[in-house]
């Protein structure tokens, strides 16, 4: 069996178990959509399911014990020419215990791991001791040192490192209250001994605070190399075990690895990403119940990863842990920062970073305020950049721009009354139009993330909306000029709406939707600008919903499926038109029951949207994007009907094939 066909059975069995038993078979027979070697598949698992009782969530309840295995080595047992002095810690590998070296050669303080009974065949046992022989030979002032190792008197391999008395990485950022910078600046050492590894052909496989600890000078010192690997291109894949599976940990292994197909470099990349979401923010970049490899996995599969900037929005405890304000924290970590993690946590090894070396250049470019890879390198980002240097003067300086590019659009359309100066005037005022446009947005969004320039962003959008009122008044009949107004205004309420003024928004989608409709009139062929006008008034819908006006919400949404169901009739049934049919089919409906209380037409719209959904997907080209969007439609019909006792059975099924369908796109 596939990985997509065990990921289709495993969320049919999931669904089918949360169902009352009478109702399972007719669902896993639904679900399977005629695959009878899949339904008996699911309808086996059901019935070892029920025959298990609770013996499955009984072993879930054991936790592996390692005092076993430390009671094996008391204080004072010699293994080899080491004296345990006391365990230390125990984790899924084995046990570590502080040592000390006391044959004729020298004393020697030591950190001596015993390798857990069970884990090794002979093949891996070899292997094992071909790599020990060569990660011994790591030498970096950041790497803990691997001395030496061989096999207790019963058999149980064991390593030897040096001991570090240090402080787990993430602890001691928050124990020293080290600002963003400075977590920052500690972290690139990290990166510095995990690409010496590479650069050596060793993967680490298990990067984590608990393998790096810092020192009271404020030393960094990577451990535990004991699940590592050679870049071995003959062994790459054959080696690749449960075994290993099992002596990783969860929180911070890659989606391949926790797939358990080969790591590699960029698996460590992953893994670093996840370390500097958690000195960051004090948290993990993915939620989930509980951190095994499957829960994990699925958080990783079917949700993006948290922003940074969001995660520490508003939260005092970590402002204060950083020296910083809570309000600065979040935009200290926006942009940059989200993007350099956002690009280390990608799921596809081959869209991360290409080595952590590019993944410490970013870093070192962030510090020094110069633009990174991890983002486009538009004009836009690099104005970004520029204004965050130069902030007051270029504040000045854009609003100077957009009064000086209302005036000239002004001075130059009064020129066009003189007939000889005609065509050189519509020339200039196109040029002028065009610009003016790029560079008040342009500005605008560049202004973002400055401190303090609320009030110039705010000036500069009033005086685009001021500038295309000017222009709209000579539109008529000008179709290239109200099709950029359309877009201008609907850009306007764009912003206005990220910024939480809905009310304002709704005004410059009014604006949007009025030059369209002329535009319409006057084209009625021309689908694209039918399919923009949909868009406006379901956007103007959104924005009055907000605004607190449900009555307007419903009313502006009744227009957009009216729109939308003649766009049909008049230009055939093309997908993503059908697609936009069925989505306004469920606005509308959703927002009839919730918002105008009339429940039973809210519904009976709902279900049209999921009929037609339903029609879209059984047909060859049903892709992924249709899959996400029909599923979030089952999911908001679903929810109206669990509101009602005799329909809750059907919102369950709804809710089953939202999942099945959510799981074919992560297949």
């Amino acid at each position: 069996m596939t990985s997509t066909q065990w990921q289709r059975v495993k969320s049919i069995f999931d669904a089918a178990c949360e169902l009352e038993p009478a109702a399972r078979a007719s669902y896993i027979a639904i679900a399977a959509r005629g695959d009878v070697a899949l339904a008996a598949e699911v309808e086996s698992l059901v019935a070892s399911f029920d025959r298990a009782g609770n013996f499955i969530e009984a072993l879930d309840l054991q936790a592996f014990d390692m005092s076993a295995a430390a009671a094996d080595y008391h204080i004072g047992t010699n293994i080899g020419p080491y004296r345990i002095v006391q365990p230390i810690g125990a984790g899924g590998m084995g046990t570590v215990y502080q040592a000390v070296r006391v044959d004729d050669l020298y004393r020697k303080l030591v950190a001596l791991k015993v390798v857990r009974r069970g884990l090794f065949d002979g093949l891996s046992r070899r292997r094992f001791d071909t790599e020990r022989q060569i990660l011994a030979h790591l030498d970096h002032p950041n790497i803990a040192k691997l001395l030496d190792g061989g096999a207790t008197p019963d058999g149980q391999p064991y390593f030897v490192m040096d001991f570090i008395a240090g402080t787990p990485i993430d602890r001691y950022c928050d124990d020293a209250r080290l600002s963003v910078r400075e977590r920052l600046r500690l972290f690139l050492t990290v990166c510095s001994a995990v690409q010496y590894a590479h650069e050596n052909f060793v993967v680490h496989r298990d990067i984590k605070p608990g393998n790096i600890l810092v020192t009271a000078d404020g030393q960094v010192r990577l451990l535990d190399f004991g699940i590592a690997r050679l870049l071995d291109p003959e062994t790459l894949v054959s080696e690749e075990t449960t075994t290993v599976m099992q002596m990783m940990t969860p929180e911070f292994a890659s989606p391949e690895q926790l797939r358990n197909l080969p790591a590699t470099t960029a698996s460590d990349t992953w893994s670093l990403g996840v370390l500097l979401f958690i000195l960051l923010t004090g948290e993990k970049p993915f939620a989930f119940e509980k951190a095994s490899f499957q829960d994990v996995y699925e958080a990783i599969r079917d949700t993006e990863p948290r922003l940074a900037s969001a995660t520490v929005a508003g939260d005092l405890e970590a402002a204060a842990a950083r020296r910083t304000k809570p309000e600065r924290l979040g935009r200290e970590l926006a942009g940059d920062i989200d993007n350099i993690l956002l690009m280390a946590l990608r799921a596809e090894p081959e869209r991360r970073y290409r080595s952590v070396a590019a993944l410490a250049g970013d870093i070192e470019k962030h510090l020094a305020g110069l633009p990174i890879s991890a983002r486009d390198d538009t004009w836009r980002y690099r104005t970004g950049k520029f204004i965050r240097r130069h902030k007051a003067p270029v504040i000045a300086a854009g609003l100077a721009i957009a009064a000086l590019a209302g005036g000239s659009v002004a001075t130059l359309w009064e020129a066009r009354v003189a007939e000889r100066e005609r065509e050189r005037a519509e020339r200039r005022f196109a040029e002028v139009r065009r610009i003016a446009n790029s560079l008040l947005f342009d500005v605008h969004d560049a202004l973002r993330d400055v401190d303090g320039a609320g009030a110039a962003r705010e000036m500069v959008i009033a005086r685009a909306l001021s500038f295309f009122d000017s222009l709209a008044r000579d539109a008529a009949g000008d179709l290239p000029l109200q099709r950029e107004l359309g877009a201008g205004y609907e850009r306007a309420g764009d912003i206005q709406m990220e910024a939480g003024d809905a009310r304002a928004a709704a005004s410059s989608y009014l604006r949007a939707a009025r030059v369209r409709e002329k535009m319409a009139s006057q084209a009625p062929a021309d689908i694209g600008i039918r399919r923009d006008l949909i868009s406006t008034w379901s956007k103007l819908s959104d924005a009055a919903w907000s605004a607190g006006e449900p009555a307007v919400a419903v009313r502006y949404s009744a227009r957009a499926l009216e729109l939308s169901r003649n766009s049909i009739s008049a230009n055939g049934a093309r997908k993503r038109d059908r697609i936009r049919l069925a989505t306004n089919y469920l606005d509308y409906g959703y927002k009839l029951a919730t918002l105008s209380g009339q429940r039973l037409r809210g519904i009976a719209n709902c279900r049209e949207s999921v009929r037609r959904f339903q029609q879209l997907i059984q047909e060859r080209d049903a892709d992924a994007r249709l899959l996400r969007i029909a599923a979030s439609a089952y999911e908001r019909t679903a929810e109206i009907l669990e509101t009602d006792d005799a329909a809750k059975g059907e919102a369950t099924l709804l809710r089953c094939m939202a999942a099945d369908l959510r799981a074919r796109t992560a297949g």
